[in-house]
């Protein structure tokens, strides 16, 4: 059915009042104000549209997640559909519509695995839904591994690459490598040509080798700050090449754990806003307590939210990308559209979707209904009502 959300704030180019959102099948068709509101409504036919209240909070573009390993239990890297189901469904009960599930470093058969499964699935309407695959490594630094699986870090390989974009084609997204490995330029170059996004990320690269890794076409940095080689006066490092790049992305890990909030500070003032994306990096643990999980080949401890390795190492996060975006407005001041902005349309642009993560006509009906704090009452995905916990009766 057809959809008008109404009697919420939209949060898209500006902040609507009072506003409606009109979507038809899969695309938003309209987005109106106050007075358009009370004309939709009284033409408005009750079997052809549901009429959805927002109950006076927020009308918001569904959130994009391109690095997140698990949550709700389950780890990518296990490599079988129940993954993807649990994580979709875990997802959309928290606003977020799409995300690339993102490997660990791994054997190129577990890889693979991961790349078949990823490409023939099918989400049900109650699932986010699967937007591609994140690599991340196997191409990195194991000065910078983090909690990545060291036995299996490896050169660069182009032919390991051909054979994942056989399986996935437009699938393969984004790979995180780094630019100082073997082979990690001639890679880039061949990524960049089939139009895949590049992120450095594990990195010992000296500013002069991000540099080039940047203007060959790695535009995006995962995770800031985490897993790179840092900002030093006389040595720039990854760090300083990402800030003074302009056009280069970089993906914030916001849960106040990975990030401190003066660093995050440092970030924003360096960068367009249309270059910040916020990210989860969610490991298995994410949504359960405290205690002990997995992380592809490795063993993780949580405690008070924190996932660690053994020997200390964070090894992702247990955030949710609406915390990440409650943090960004409520810890540090950043306006609601661009903290909205940046977990929406940013990501999706950053990966080459750019009629995706917006309210705006024309685009994807991918939308949340908030309440005027921000919980999630409700996800459209593509148009349908994924997750529904509004006190409405289901609709008109």
């Amino acid at each position: 059915m057809n959809l008008i959300i109404t009697n919420g704030t939209v949060i898209g180019d500006r902040l609507i009042h009072n506003a409606s959102v009109v979507v038809i099948g899969n695309k938003i068709l309209f987005v109106g104000d106050e007075r358009d509101s009370r004309l939709l409504l009284r033409a408005a036919d009750r079997n052809v549209f549901r009429i959805i209240d927002a109950q006076g909070g927020y009308i918001a573009p569904g959130l994009i997640d391109i690095h997140i390993h698990g949550s709700d239990g389950v780890d990518l890297m296990d490599g079988n559909e129940e993954v993807l189901r649990t994580m979709g469904r875990f997802l959309a009960r928290h606003g977020t519509v799409g995300y690339l599930p993102t490997t660990v470093t791994a054997s190129p058969e577990n890889t693979r695995r991961v790349a078949e499964m990823t490409a023939s699935y099918k989400r049900n309407t109650d699932e986010a839904a699967v937007l591609g695959l994140h690599l991340e490594g196997p191409y990195i630094n194991e000065k910078y591994k983090g909690a990545q699986y060291g036995p299996e870090i490896r050169p660069a390989n182009l032919k390991e690459l051909e054979e994942l974009w056989e399986i996935l084609g437009d699938k393969m997204r984004l790979v995180t490598l780094a630019p100082e490995v073997p082979g990690a330029l001639e890679a880039i170059d061949w990524l960049v040509k089939k139009c895949i996004a590049v992120a450095i990320g594990h990195s010992d690269a000296t500013y002069e080798e991000a540099m080039e890794g940047i203007k060959r076409g790695a535009n995006h940095g995962t995770h800031l700050y985490n897993g790179m080689r840092g900002l030093h006066h006389r040595e720039p490092g990854v760090v300083g090449a990402l800030l003074a790049e302009p056009d280069a992305y970089v993906q914030l890990i916001a849960d106040l754990i990975h990030i401190h909030p003066g660093a995050l500070r440092v970030a924003l003032a360096c960068k367009p806003l249309e270059r910040v994306l916020l990210i989860t990096d969610a490991v298995q643990a994410t949504g359960l307590e405290d205690g002990e999980y997995v992380l592809g080949d490795q063993r993780i401890f949580v405690k008070d939210g924190a996932a660690r390795l053994a020997e200390g190492n964070l090894a992702g996060s247990t955030l949710t990308l609406i915390q990440a975006v409650k943090n960004m407005i409520e810890v540090l001041g950043v306006p609601i559209n661009d903290a909205f902005q940046m977990a929406s349309k940013n990501p999706a642009e950053s990966i080459g979707l750019s009629d995706k993560g917006w309210i705006r006509e024309g685009y994807d009906a991918d939308i949340i209904v908030l309440s005027p704090d921000l919980d999630v009452k409700m996800t459209i995905v593509d148009g349908v009502v994924a997750y529904d916990g509004l006190d409405d009766g289901g609709g008109q």
